[in-house]
């Protein structure tokens, strides 16, 4: 991957692939890798919406928001923290300006109790269109990356997703959320006919399941996915998974059928190998889905 182009205030500037990559590793390196499994009392604290924050998602979103803009002149950040400061932040994606979006650690709650299943996450979008996507395990050091008609790389392979050639022991990857939803519903028999299917651990890890190839994205020994699913959408959680699932010929829409949307993550999400198994998939759900929708 050489440079990404960008028509910046009539001016044609380079972004430099390689050089996001770097940015985000010695972020990593620096905010994130020094903390784990080091965090002080003081170090970890719950937002509002009761979801954990700690020092090294709030360093790691600064430092992260200070070298992209820089490297790439007149762009903005959408981060998960500074949402969570002021969700007004989300505007930004209404402008022409390029949009970086971030989530320093996804995985908050496995990092904050030692347990190695948290990446980096960074997309970066105009128009409401991603245009580039990287996903980092500080642990192995693997970088999942894509950019417009470039494919999704990892360590120097070319990545292809799961889930084209068979049907035979598909897995899906269910979000926390919506399976806490789904059995609250009292939907266990509903549940027991769907195809096999995983809770996930954190959107970096399920989105790199989604991928084969001669190496696996953060050591995971576990089967590759062929369909994620979940009830809340929120660009830093999804939007550079999106983008490679796209550029490695996969499908995603909303619960309801609809094209992703940035700004509203309320109608979920199924992501399949295509819009075929997508629709054969999502007529699986459609009962518990129709329900949740109606409901939440």
């Amino acid at each position: 991957m050489a440079v990404i182009k960008a028509n910046l205030e009539n001016n044609m500037t380079s972004l430099n692939h390689a050089s996001v990559s770097q940015i985000i590793a010695e972020t990593a390196a620096t905010e994130i890798m020094p903390r784990f499994r080091m965090l002080a009392d003081g170090d970890v604290e719950r937002k509002n919406d009761g979801s954990l924050v700690t020092i090294a998602d709030k360093e790691a979103e600064r430092v992260l928001a200070e070298r992209l803009t820089a490297l790439l002149p007149g762009s903005v950040v959408v981060g998960e923290e500074s949402f969570a400061a002021d969700p007004r932040i989300l505007s930004h994606l209404d402008n022409n300006a390029y949009v970086w979006i971030i989530d320093p650690v996804d995985g908050t709650s496995n990092f904050a109790k030692g347990t190695p299943q948290f990446g980096t996450m960074v997309g970066l979008v105009r128009d409401k269109q991603a245009v580039a996507g990287w996903i980092y395990d500080p642990n192995t050091q693997h970088m999942l990356s894509s950019e417009q008609g470039g494919g999704v790389w990892l360590n120097g392979h070319k990545m292809r997703l799961s889930g084209h050639e068979t049907e035979i022991e598909a897995t899906a990857i269910i979000g926390s959320r919506l399976q806490k939803l789904m059995a609250k519903s009292g939907s266990a028999e509903m549940m027991a006919r769907l195809p096999k299917f995983e809770t996930g651990s954190a959107a970096a890890f399920d989105y790199g399941r989604l991928f084969t190839g001669d190496i696996n994205f953060a050591n995971l020994a576990a089967p590759r996915a062929s369909y994620l699913l979940y009830r809340q959408s929120k660009p830093w959680d999804h939007v550079p998974g999106l983008f490679m699932l796209a550029e490695a010929g996969g499908y995603a829409a909303d619960l309801l059928g609809h094209a992703y949307n940035m700004q509203n993550g309320q109608n979920g999400l199924l992501i399949a190998p295509d819009s075929q198994k997508w629709d054969i998939f999502s007529q699986s759900f459609r009962p518990l889905i129709e329900g949740l929708t109606e409901t939440s």
